[in-house]
C-alpha cells in the first residue's frame, strides 16, 4: 500500500527539511545591544513578566546548499524560544519547501 502524500506536497517527496535548516541565532546588533537585551530579559524574569521580555534570539531558516537566509523570525521570550524553533522544524518535516515559505510569508510580523 502506498504511503499517503505529505501535507502540502506537490507530488514529489521533497520536504522543506531536505532543503532548509532552522537554528536559533542571536538577534542582529552588537555586543552592547545584545547585552541590553539579555539584561532586559533577566529584569523581566525578576519582575515575573510584568514588563515584556525582549526577544534575544531569532529563529533563522537557511538553505542547506549555500547558507542563504530565507526566513528570520523573533523567537520571543527567551525561556520559550525553543517552542517556535520546534514548531518551524515540525512544519519543515511536513511541508514541501514552497508551501513552507508561503505559509510563513503570509503571517503578520511581530515588531
Amino acid at each position: 500500500m502506498d504511503a499517503p502524500p505529505r501535507e502540502g506536497g506537490a507530488g514529489d517527496d521533497v520536504r522543506a527539511a531536505d532543503v532548509f535548516v532552522a537554528d536559533l541565532r542571536p538577534r542582529p546588533g552588537g555586543r552592547l545591544v545584545q547585552g541590553l537585551r539579555l539584561a532586559g530579559a533577566a529584569l523581566s524574569e525578576l519582575l515575573l513578566q510584568l514588563v515584556p521580555a525582549p526577544s534575544v534570539h531569532d529563529v533563522v531558516v537557511t538553505r542547506r546548499d549555500d547558507g542563504t537566509e530565507v526566513l528570520r523570525e523573533p523567537a520571543g521570550v527567551p525561556l520559550l524560544a525553543g517552542e517556535l524553533l520546534g514548531r518551524i522544524r515540525d512544519e519543515m518535516e511536513r511541508l514541501d519547501p514552497d508551501t513552507f515559505l508561503e505559509g510563513w510569508s503570509a503571517q503578520p510580523r511581530a515588531s
